[in-house]
């Protein structure tokens, strides 16, 4: 669901691209962790023709983040263009 040229922006502020998140991904998820971390305030805005920016609050254990996702519609498939997350003040 990445388009070849994605990134993402952690809240480290370090620029992670697609090929190293899908291995952190993946060695992740060979030991899942249960993840009850809520999400609010949910927005989405277009930013183009077929281009959507989603932004949300996710309230993980000891931090909040700011989570923001640019969204693209090609062939009749949705893909991750971009991802950031910032630590909320």
């Amino acid at each position: 669901m990445t388009a070849e040229d994605f990134f993402e922006i952690g809240a480290s502020g370090r620029i992670y691209r697609r090929d190293f998140v899908i291995a952190n991904l993946l060695e992740r998820y060979q030991q899942p962790e249960r993840h009850d971390w809520p999400c609010r305030d949910f927005s989405i805005r277009r930013l183009a023709e077929n281009l959507y920016l989603l932004s949300y609050t996710l309230d993980e254990p000891g931090r909040t983040t700011l989570r923001t996702t640019i969204w693209q519609s090609s062939g009749g498939s949705w893909k991750i263009v971009f991802h950031q997350g910032t630590i909320a003040g």
